[in-house]
């Protein structure tokens, strides 16, 4: 059974992922200033790259990239500001359900945000080529 909900859900995908753009919708749960930075700096890379698009349509299948973060050291009013503490999961949307794929936590300074947003961006491309990789297997063994 889960071979062929997988499968549905490849087939789904194919046309997105063989197309020129790969759709990705970004979820912003930011609490704190750094934490809405960080997401729109990701943003920024997802926009400026030639393999993806950001999408706010839920009809199409895509992925989704959920981005939480709080401040690190909220309440303490010496250190506020500073750090932010993030969590961002990548999932595949197809018809209104989410199906988990990966997700990692950490936390970074204000100094360091440019190069968290480039790993989150690189988490994703890692991901989805991976993926379209497996896929493409998968549509072979059923030929």
């Amino acid at each position: 059974m889960k071979k062929i909900i997988f499968l549905l859900v490849f087939i789904s995908l194919v046309g997105y992922l063989i197309g020129q753009y790969v759709p990705v919708e970004i979820v912003n749960n930011a609490e704190d200033y750094l934490g809405r930075q960080l997401v729109t700096r990701f943003r920024d890379e997802i926009r400026k790259s030639p393999s993806y698009t950001v999408t706010y349509s839920s009809d199409e299948p895509h992925f989704k990239v959920k981005i939480d973060t709080m401040d690190r050291y909220k309440g303490d009013y010496n250190y506020e500001g500073i750090s932010t503490i993030y969590n961002y999961t990548i999932l595949i949307a197809v018809n209104g359900i989410d199906i988990y794929c990966y997700s990692q936590l950490g936390y970074a300074g204000k100094d360091v945000l440019n190069e968290v947003a480039f790993q989150i961006y690189s988490d994703l491309d890692e991901f989805i080529e991976t993926f379209k990789s497996y896929l493409i297997q998968l549509l072979e063994e059923y030929e």
